[in-house]
């Protein structure tokens, strides 16, 4: 239309569209080399920005994780994380983008994932871009790839906070490639657990299991914190298939692992994982393996969950009212439910309004 009314050829890219966003679907799901892994992330960090997401935003493909997760998990680091471009990468370029990650998935976790992802999705293309196809040290390289795996995540984790499925799984299967070329088996083990709730959005409990079982196998020899996440996963994962007392035999060794976790070793992109994060996940898998007694100790153990992250804090009233609901306690199930409702009002996730509606409505709370 553009191009008739002004008689001259309107291209997408003279608007700041993406020209090939027809490819970008099918190409994002492919899993290869570093390069082919930095194109694809520009490219979604594009669509994101630009709000063109409806090539894949719903497009999940079951399976297609399969293969990437298996030579993620059995194959060595790249020989060469060096890069040979334009422009030096420095310290600070990569300092900023780490505190850019922790500002937004601070505003995530306040404001839910519809909020200020393209936003993110923009700052990245404009500054990370950059830094990967620039010059810099396999040290440097090291450093700058395992950053820009924890912002990709960060973005995979909005991402499905506002079910664009498709989205976060071609986020999710980029990173991994990054992860893998530096041989870093805490940030492998994070994106397999992400896809186990990508799999729980699929219904394929099986698959739940399997990548909440990767992600402990990935786990083995890195820092505490990240064994303990991915165990409370596990835990998770056993419920939804259930298994009330792998369930539970999980959370004892999250637990554990958690117990053992000192600050200075833990991963600093893990730093919002502390003890009401933790209790709260194991609230939420005991109390969907019907064990209501343990479920609720560990609720009134996450009840210290700091006021900020409003998502996790409806989320926890969430499963609060759920154990309420197992006890037979109708009216405390009522009152947690309207607290929720309350605390959700400014939150802008779709993924939680689809709960609370749920919850509203009667129907089973029976999701990962």
């Amino acid at each position: 239309m553009l191009s008739s009314a002004l008689n001259q050829q309107v291209t997408p890219e003279c608007l700041g569209w993406p020209a090939d966003t027809a490819d970008v679907a099918a190409a994002s799901l492919e899993y290869r080399d570093v390069a082919h892994a930095v194109r694809m992330l520009s490219k979604l960090w594009d669509l994101d920005s630009l709000r063109q997401r409806s090539l894949v935003k719903n497009s999940l493909l079951p399976g297609v994780f399969a293969l990437a997760s298996r030579e993620a998990l059995v194959m060595p680091p790249d020989s060469e994380v060096s890069g040979r471009g334009t422009g030096k990468v420095t310290v600070p370029d990569i300092e900023l983008l780490e505190d850019h990650t922790g500002l937004y998935g601070k505003l995530d976790a306040q404001h839910g994932g519809g909020k200020y992802r393209g936003v993110f999705a923009a700052f990245l293309g404009t500054h990370a871009v950059p830094l990967l196809n620039g010059a810099f040290s396999a040290r440097v390289g090291r450093r700058l790839y395992g950053s820009v795996v924890d912002a990709v995540l960060a973005l995979a984790s909005m991402a499905y906070d506002d079910q664009l499925p498709g989205l976060a799984q071609r986020y999710d299967l980029q990173a991994l490639r990054l992860a893998q070329a530096i041989g870093d088996r805490a940030r492998i083990s994070r994106v397999h657990i992400h896809q186990a709730r990508l799999a729980a959005v699929q219904g394929d409990r099986r698959d739940v299991l399997t990548h909440a079982r990767s992600a402990v196998l990935a786990s083995d020899g890195v820092p505490a914190l990240m064994r303990a996440y991915a165990a409370v996963t596990e835990a998770r994962a056993w419920a939804f298939n259930g298994a009330p007392d792998q369930a539970l035999e999980a959370v004892s060794r999250a637990r554990t692992n958690f117990h053992r976790a000192s600050s200075a070793t833990s991963p600093r992109w893990l730093a919002w994982f502390d003890e009401p994060e933790l209790e709260g996940q194991a609230a939420w898998a005991l109390a969907m393996a019907g064990l209501v007694e343990p479920g609720t100790q560990a609720f009134k153990a996450a009840l210290g969950m700091p006021s900020d992250r409003t998502r996790d804090n409806v989320e926890l009233l969430i499963t609060g009212a759920e154990l309420a609901r197992l006890r037979g306690e109708v009216g405390e199930q009522g009152a947690y439910t309207k607290r929720a409702i309350e605390a959700s009002q400014y939150v802008v996730s779709r993924r939680l309004t689809a709960r609370l509606g749920r919850l509203t409505s009667g129907k089973p709370l029976g999701d990962f």
